[in-house]
């Protein structure tokens, strides 16, 4: 998968994933030695970096990107996906300050370590896989083009407690959920149709 070449560029680059000159040299690289995907990836990996989400250039990075994503090796692409880490907070209380660009490489593509949390994070190309990882207690970094929703890696049911605990702030001074249900009045024996008074 990873030529010689190519694998003493990914060291500088993950040595020092914030010096973005060595990302560009070796999309240069790449260029020069007929790969122009994966040089685009890398351009413009670097290029959305240097945008904000505001920007109307972004999203058309972002697009590309996405595209790209498709049609290039996952695990070549695992290495310079640049997702947050999640599923830290539900076992260690704090979100981790890391990225999956700054990560420790260990031997498997998928899987980086955190001197953070002294865990493993797991790299997942699908929201089924980050959502069995997640289930498992792993840290995940999840491919930023997956279709995302608010607690899709939380149980169901504690996505939705958390859903309700921000629309319903505890605390409040408001009783939330108690339903009154008013009894219901005594039925009235009937009378025989005979009986007129």
């Amino acid at each position: 998968m990873f030529t010689l070449e190519d694998k003493a560029f990914i060291r500088t680059i993950l040595a020092n994933p914030s010096e973005l000159t060595a990302w560009l040299v070796y999309a240069d690289w790449l260029d020069e030695h007929d790969n122009p995907l994966h040089a685009e990836f890398l351009r413009l990996e670097v290029r959305r970096g240097q945008l904000r989400n505001t920007d109307p250039e972004w999203y058309t990075v972002e697009a590309r990107l996405r595209e790209l994503r498709t049609a290039l090796d996952p695990n070549w692409v695992a290495v310079f996906d640049r997702p947050k880490i999640e599923n830290c907070e539900a076992v260690f209380q704090f979100k981790c300050p890391k990225r999956w660009e700054s990560l420790k490489v260990i031997n498997d593509p998928a899987v980086r370590h955190c001197s953070a949390c002294q865990k493993n994070v797991y790299y997942c190309h699908t929201l089924p896989e980050a959502q069995d990882r997640a289930r498992l207690g792993h840290c995940v970094a999840v491919q930023l083009d997956v279709l995302r929703y608010p607690g899709d890696l939380m149980p169901r049911r504690q996505a939705l407690d958390d859903m309700l605990s921000e629309l319903y702030p505890p605390n409040d001074g408001m009783l939330v959920g108690l339903i009154y249900e008013e009894p219901e009045p005594e039925a009235v024996p009937r009378r025989p149709w005979w009986k007129f008074w």
